[in-house]
């Protein structure tokens, strides 16, 4: 697929900074698949980018490219299914480190999407920025009915630099396919991915929703808090949020002079995420600790919701049934656990599968739960699965990237902080939930009615079998199971049998005559006794030979 003519300035662009940093490969491979006469410098790397890793490499290429390229690094950062442990620290790395934009500028952008005069919706707004990212900046202010708010505003043009910087990228993936073939990647899928989490943040009412859902689920919640939003002023490129006064997580020198307890601190944290997936199948998916506020000594406050995490209850229970095996190192329920989530690869090798299993268990088994870092064993299991090709759904990927962050925000509030306090957490809860009598009712209902609708829909499967056979559309399934070759073992069988047959008659007919009374007064009668044993003796050595032959053959 050819590069768009309105695309080829940006693509230029890009072309020299992934030569600038040494991946001119990709860029020779794209433009020789796509026939490109774009005209580009091939200039070799300096010494000092030469020195870099192939992770750094990325991270400076990604930088120098602009927004679009930084969210895909952090949202890349977070798929350790797909990338190794090294080039996922370098991503981790991306910040959105950009300039701000004129504050005059903003206020026209507020202006013509909330259809109002600046200084008809604020008492007063910060005249200049407090925080600045790459899809967007943030201002304080206060609300003429007298609440303090935050005030994020898009950057002007950053949709279609973004949407420009897409398409050229599903325009390329096939040709970049190759490039990422060692990685078990498929390029397009993940494109697809991260186009549709970008275009989500490039509207803030995706966020916004977000956020209402939230406090709805801790309306009633003495330990968190979620902030208002004031969806009369939000718009896709205006989000207005309630300010929340507190001390951010990561100052614990505050927490600890104001007489909070880090402890229950990470404990509560712990809790509410618990809440969020069992309860809900819908959580906060990047607690990091700027995204999480102290605002009492029992009470955090999260903000920033554009990054959700959806999980759902078989899924849930696929994770249970997983984590049970692994307790009890059984290696083949382990297996068909991931054979029932579709994602063991058919040309797997199980036996190799197997064993590497069977070590990973043994070998983390029996350490102390405090001595291990959970970060580190979901880095080792994303290895061994992208080495045997394992698909993880995306739903539980960003749960393991969520639990990670947690860990790191925990581990920052209280340096004793373990993933047990997670995994037990999460157990007694997961217990919890399923042996509640209400949730055991509503989860036969949707059974009985799962059984009720495939029961409905039965006659009409069974007609559409009938007409396959009708039609006589069987012709695939019978050379699939190879008919070739149960037709010449039947061949063969039939002829052992039919000499094995002859030889017996032959042995039997013989023997009778020669027990005849009559075998002395005729010759002929001796004679055919005679023949009769030869020929079983002839016979019975070509059976013996064929059946020699035929074990040799299948050998």
């Amino acid at each position: 697929m050819r590069i768009s003519y309105r695309h080829i300035k940006r693509y230029r662009e890009i072309a020299q900074v992934m030569i600038k940093y040494g991946f001119s490969f990709i860029i020779e491979r794209i433009n020789k698949d796509n026939g490109s006469k774009v005209d580009i410098d091939s200039t070799e790397p300096v010494d000092d980018i030469k020195k870099m890793t192939s992770g750094e490499r990325l991270r400076y290429a990604l930088q120098e490219l602009g927004p679009t390229y930084v969210k895909m690094g952090q949202i890349l950062s977070t798929r350790r299914d797909l990338l190794d442990k090294d080039m996922i620290e370098e991503l981790e790395k991306l910040r959105d480190d950009v300039s701000f934009f004129e504050t005059e500028t903003a206020m026209k952008i507020i202006e013509d999407e909330i259809k109002m005069p600046v200084d008809e919706i604020f008492e007063s707004i910060s005249s200049e920025p407090i925080a600045a990212a790459s899809i967007g900046q943030v201002y304080e202010a206060t609300l003429k009915t007298g609440e303090s708010v935050i005030v994020k505003v898009q950057r002007p043009g950053i949709e279609n630099t973004i949407k420009s910087d897409l398409e050229i990228l599903k325009r390329v993936s096939d040709s970049a396919q190759d490039v990422v073939a060692d990685y078990n990647i498929n390029l397009k899928d993940v494109i697809e991915e991260l186009s549709t989490q970008l275009l989500r943040e490039l509207d803030y009412n995706y966020e916004a929703i977000n956020a209402v859902k939230m406090k709805k689920m801790f309306q009633y919640s003495e330990h968190v808090y979620i902030p208002e939003i004031y969806m009369e002023y939000t718009t896709k490129r205006v989000l207005v949020m309630e300010k929340i006064n507190g001390v951010k997580v990561s100052d614990i020198e505050t927490i600890k002079e104001k007489g909070w307890d880090p402890v229950k601190i990470a404990d509560i944290g712990v809790k509410s995420f618990i809440m969020q997936v069992l309860t809900h199948g819908f959580f906060h998916a990047d607690p990091h600790p700027g995204n999480i506020f102290v605002i009492d000594k029992e009470k955090i406050a999260y903000i920033d919701f554009g990054m959700i995490g959806i999980i759902d209850k078989k899924t849930l229970k696929h994770l249970n049934q997983f984590a049970i095996a692994c307790i009890n190192k059984d290696v083949d329920r382990i297996a068909y656990v991931l054979y029932e989530m579709d994602s063991i690869d058919e040309n797997t090798d199980m036996e190799s599968f197997r064993q590497e299993i069977m070590y990973m268990i043994h070998y983390y088994y029996d350490v102390p739960i405090e001595k291990i870092s959970f970060g580190s064993i979901i880095g080792e299991v994303f290895s061994f699965f992208r080495k045997y090709r394992v698909k993880m759904p995306s739903q539980l990927v960003t749960l393991a990237k969520t639990i990670i962050t947690l860990e790191g925000t925990g581990r920052m509030i209280n340096p004793g902080f373990s993933v047990k306090g997670i995994s037990r957490e999460f157990a007694k809860n997961y217990y919890k939930e399923s042996l509640n009598p209400k949730n055991i009712a509503k989860e036969k209902k949707q059974e009985a009615e799962e059984m009720f609708h495939d029961f409905k829909s039965m006659p009409k499967q069974i007609k559409g079998v009938l007409r396959v056979l009708e039609k006589n559309n069987l012709k695939i399934t019978i050379e699939d199971v190879k008919m070739r070759r149960i037709e010449d073992c039947l061949k063969e069988m039939t002829t052992q049998m039919s000499m094995s047959l002859v030889l017996a008659a032959l042995i039997v007919g013989s023997s009778l005559i020669i027990a005849s009374p009559n075998l002395e007064s005729s010759r002929t009668i001796k004679i055919m006794s005679f023949f009769g044993f030869f020929t079983s003796f002839i016979v019975g050595i070509l059976l013996v030979i064929d059946i020699i032959r035929t074990r040799i053959s299948k050998k």
